[in-house]
């Protein structure tokens, strides 16, 4: 029964995820459809869904401490199933903006509740395993939002991807009345054992750990990478699709097919970089951020070079050797967050790594809503075309490499400082 609980969770998180992604292909079918006066309106209703639903999550975390965590998620589960399906009735910016919003209190339940309770019904030496297939459904979720939208706005109207979200939201909360509520921490039978205390996990955002960050220099400055990174490349994929129908005149299919290519580099590359990244690690201590400094200069590079051509032409020739520099930054940039990720475990001791990635979260879901914000306002500033936006975003994506400089001096230190006092 433990298996099948974790695997209505990790349907769950497929469905949840593609709440944020699927109004934005359809941003030109919605600004007509519902009178508003440009795209950029849709780019701040998705940046405010990200950061109502980031800071939502902090407030069902503390829920979750209290009261039943399988009962919360049907709750948060229902409401946003209920309210997506109301978005059907937006007739104009407000409404749609309001429903968004409501929305993504809901949305803001998954991550948290789900994160908690599977580490409940895994034991450890399987919890690897179970997030990785939980991070790579988070992933194919958000595309999925962006394929159904995708796809089907030539054909039907802008409801249909939402009343099929719906469906599958409330298909989850049915199915999570069959999840087994494990006790809390019955799995975590691993303690840590310093100055004669006993230090058990509990996996929750501790205020007392925050002090850590800064003590842990290289930690404070990956946080701070990863925040304005998000910033820079947070709504490249979000408005890719209506940036090639918009820019370059593709049909909302042939966009998506683009979308698929482009993005779905990004499924081997992490596995792939994250290998590369433990060898170079056993030749020295700073080999996985090296990594991601080659990673990301040279995937900005590529964007750059790629959203340049927009300044030549706007011919399907050039769209295809858009798509070849697209397809090559972002495999890049897929190698950068396992990097980080392994990094981050590595210089920080467990006690407060559960809060290290909580606010890891936190930094890219605020990042993304920002980028949302920027490419809106750049969108507007340049005659309604998207891609002197994203070239200005990926120019401020390959300035994120002077972050490095700060991360590779402090990072040998502070791993020495942790395996001493292991």
């Amino acid at each position: 029964m433990k298996n099948y609980s974790a695997k209505i969770l990790i349907l769950l998180t497929f469905f949840s995820s593609a709440l944020f992604s699927i109004i934005t292909p359809m941003a030109k079918e919605l600004t007509i459809a519902l009178e508003m006066n440009s795209e950029e309106q849709i780019a701040f209703i998705n940046s405010m869904f990200l950061m109502v639903g980031a800071f939502s999550s902090l407030i069902w975390a503390i829920l979750g401490d209290r009261f039943s965590r399988k009962k919360l998620l049907i709750i948060a589960t229902l409401e946003w199933s209920i309210l997506i399906l109301i978005t059907i009735f937006a007739t104009d910016f407000l409404s749609l903006l309001t429903f968004q919003i409501f929305t993504a209190i809901g949305f803001g339940a998954v991550l948290p509740l789900v994160f908690s309770l599977i580490v409940d019904l895994i034991e450890p030496k399987r919890r690897g395993k179970k997030f990785g297939d939980l991070s790579a459904m988070y992933v194919l979720g958000n595309g999925l939002g962006q394929i159904l939208s995708g796809f089907l706005i030539d054909t039907y109207s802008w409801q249909i991807p939402l009343v099929i979200i719906s469906i599958g939201g409330f298909i989850c909360t049915g199915l999570l009345f069959l999840v087994q509520e494990p006790p809390r921490g019955l799995m975590d039978k691993i303690v840590v054992k310093a100055s004669n205390e006993t230090i058990k996990f509990d996996y929750k955002i501790k205020l007392e750990d925050l002090s850590h960050i800064w003590k842990i220099k290289s930690t404070f400055w990956i946080l701070i990478l990863n925040f304005v990174m998000f910033i820079a490349i947070g709504a490249i994929s979000s408005f890719f699709i209506s940036m090639l129908k918009n820019d370059y005149s593709l049909s909302s299919t042939l966009a998506t097919i683009f979308l698929i290519i482009v993005f779905g580099s990004q499924v081997p590359s992490g596995p792939l970089f994250g290998k590369i990244g433990d060898r170079k690690r056993e030749f020295h201590e700073s080999g996985r951020m090296k990594l991601v400094l080659v990673c990301l200069v040279s995937g900005s590079l590529m964007y750059i070079v790629g959203y340049s051509l927009i300044f030549i032409s706007k011919t399907t020739i050039i769209a295809f050797i858009f798509l070849i520099f697209a397809f090559i930054g972002a495999f890049l940039f897929g190698g950068i967050d396992p990097l980080t990720q392994a990094t981050l475990g590595e210089i920080n001791p467990p006690q407060i790594r559960s809060t290290i990635y909580s606010i890891n979260y936190l930094t890219y879901s605020i990042g993304r809503s920002i980028s949302l914000l920027i490419l809106g306002q750049l969108y507007l500033a340049f005659n309604y075309q998207y891609s002197p936006g994203y070239l200005i975003l990926s120019i401020l994506a390959f300035f994120c490499c002077l972050f490095l400089i700060p991360i590779l001096k402090f990072l040998p230190r502070d791993i020495e400082r942790y395996k001493s006092k292991k």
